[in-house]
């Protein structure tokens, strides 16, 4: 029976994923455990966690070890340098993927670069500004940002222009991005390389995402667009990426979320279908 360790936490995640995957997974027959981000420890040279069933546990025993989220930002590194020395084949979104690209520019300097739109990323508001003013419509929004949070449309001739800049890079770096048509965009589920599914997102103001207001609906992805998606599919697979969610507005890919992502309730509200019931069984036949 092969064994699955879910790492999580159902209280500060806007997703279902944790429970959702635990039951697709022991419905097909896996063992499966849970622990919270904080729950594994190094003693001696192993790494162990303490489960509900069985105590505490050498993780290296468990087939597939999917973390959901990123726990304590206090002790994230910490965790992902011990996790660094398991075996890397057992994770579903590999160490170095939650250390290197959950930064939204980070993906640009990666073979997906070539389908993202023209992007700066700093914290320089002079460089910023200098760019924006040279004409064209932008985007400016968080490097590791989520659910919508402070996106803004920019050109030169907004009012508040650097009132906004400076806003935005008080935390740190940020993405300036060209402002492409994104009235195409859509939300693909992609599990081991395999597209399990896709719908349509219909916006609010510049906000797609579904936790900030959005809709989303039932589509019918075009030839081109499959393609596209294959693509990045096959790419993500490289970079140790076997489960995310990523948004295309062909011919343009404009975000990457594996960390925990949000489909599967989406989906399911819209075809009354729990698509996760798919995942284990292409988690299986790799």
């Amino acid at each position: 029976m092969p064994r699955l360790l879910l790492v999580g936490s159902s209280r500060d995640s806007r997703t279902d994923n944790l429970n959702r995957l635990c039951r697709a997974f022991h419905r097909s027959g896996w063992l499966v455990e849970k622990c919270e981000h904080n729950g594994i420890w190094l003693e001696g040279s192993q790494l162990l966690t303490s489960t509900a069933e069985h105590g505490v546990i050498d993780i290296e025993r468990f087939d597939l070890i999917w973390l959901l989220g990123f726990g304590s930002h206090t002790t994230f590194l910490d965790r992902m340098q011990l996790l660094r020395w398991c075996e890397q084949g057992k994770f579903v979104n590999s160490i170095s993927s939650f250390v290197y690209l959950h930064n939204k520019a980070a993906v640009n300097m990666t073979p997906l670069g070539k389908h993202a739109p023209y992007s700066i990323s700093t914290d320089n508001v002079n460089t910023l500004l200098d760019r924006i003013k040279q004409g064209g419509s932008w985007i400016v929004k968080p490097t590791a940002g989520s659910f919508g949070r402070d996106v803004f449309a920019l050109t030169n001739n907004d009012p508040n222009l650097c009132q906004i800049i400076e806003h935005v890079t008080r935390q740190g770096y940020v993405l300036l991005q060209e402002k492409v048509s994104t009235s195409n965009e859509k939300r693909w589920m992609l599990i081991q390389g395999e597209i399990l599914g896709v719908y349509e997102k219909v916006k609010v103001g510049l906000r797609g995402n579904v936790a900030a207001n959005a809709k989303a609906k039932l589509c019918e992805p075009k030839v081109e667009e499959q393609v596209l998606v294959q693509h990045i599919a096959a790419d993500l697979l490289e970079l140790g990426i076997r489960a995310c969610a990523i948004d295309v507005a062909y011919p343009y890919l404009l975000d990457v979320n594996f960390v925990n992502p949000g489909w599967f309730q989406t989906m399911e509200a819209l075809t009354g279908e729990d698509l996760s019931r798919h995942v284990p069984a292409l988690f299986a036949a790799s």
